[in-house]
């Protein structure tokens, strides 16, 4: 847990994609520099959320080899290759990763905004990093309070469109329709997931939204990562695994 929320909230992406993502599939194949390889995946997949290349064969001293990547769905990942005249037609070990959805096209909002803070994050938009990350749990919370009314408190969906239509703050929603929902405000479950929530994401948004301030990246890693913990915490209470993920050998 920990390290996927400080690769989220942090410059370096990699640990971030199986939190992202349901699947992982890897392999090695070797390619002839300049000319493009298909390789066919063992099963299809509906969504691809990133891909690794990483050359294993090391160049020769003074010679420059790139690798691209086209994916075409639903399991086809072309290799693209290209390198000066010294490189060109020799063959390459190359070891490749794909993150991606298998099961479905996710309709879980909160992963997009995550990775819309990181990619913010990592292009310097702080502002923008901070707001993504409330947006994150606010759709969070939101699914997680309409999910406890009907399914543990046993309201119909229609009272419980009613309700979250009628108290649409995300404080009320914390406290009292979570206390409705299942007796206990979020701050009573985790007093310091909550008030790390409260101060580093919703009172920063507020802050940038109504006074146009201008926080540090210091500061955007921090939201980001109090984001992270109180997506997870929420996903706890309706016993949804924050990652379930699959990794798939193409042999």
């Amino acid at each position: 847990k920990e390290g996927i929320k400080n690769a989220i909230a942090s410059d370096n992406d990699f640990m971030a994609w199986c939190f992202i993502s349901d699947t992982m599939i890897h392999g090695h194949d070797t390619v002839t520099a300049g000319i493009s390889k298909t390789v066919t995946l063992k099963m299809p997949v509906k969504a691809v959320k990133k891909v690794f290349l990483n050359q294993v064969t090391p160049s020769e001293k003074g010679s420059a080899l790139y690798f691209e990547h086209k994916f075409i769905l639903p399991d086809k990942l072309i290799i693209i290759s290209a390198g000066d005249e010294d490189s060109l037609g020799k063959t390459i070990e190359l070891a490749w990763i794909i993150y991606a959805d298998a099961e479905s096209e996710r309709g879980e909002a909160w992963r997009e905004y995550l990775q819309k803070a990181k990619e913010s994050l990592i292009n310097g938009e702080f502002q923008d990093a901070i707001i993504e990350a409330e947006i994150a749990v606010e759709v969070t919370l939101e699914a997680i309070v309409w999910e406890l009314l009907t399914k543990r408190k046993g309201l119909s969906p229609d009272v419980a469109d009613w309700i979250l239509n009628n108290i649409k703050g995300v404080s009320d929603r914390s406290k009292r329709v979570m206390e409705l929902a299942i007796g206990k405000k979020i701050s009573d479950i985790n007093p310091i997931v909550y008030k790390s929530w409260v101060n580093d994401v919703a009172k920063k948004r507020n802050g940038i939204v109504h006074h146009g301030e201008q926080p540090s990246k210091e500061e955007a890693v921090k939201a980001i990562g109090a984001a992270f913990e109180i997506i997870w915490l929420l996903l706890e209470l309706v016993n949804r695994k924050p990652v379930q993920f699959t990794k798939v050998s193409p042999t």
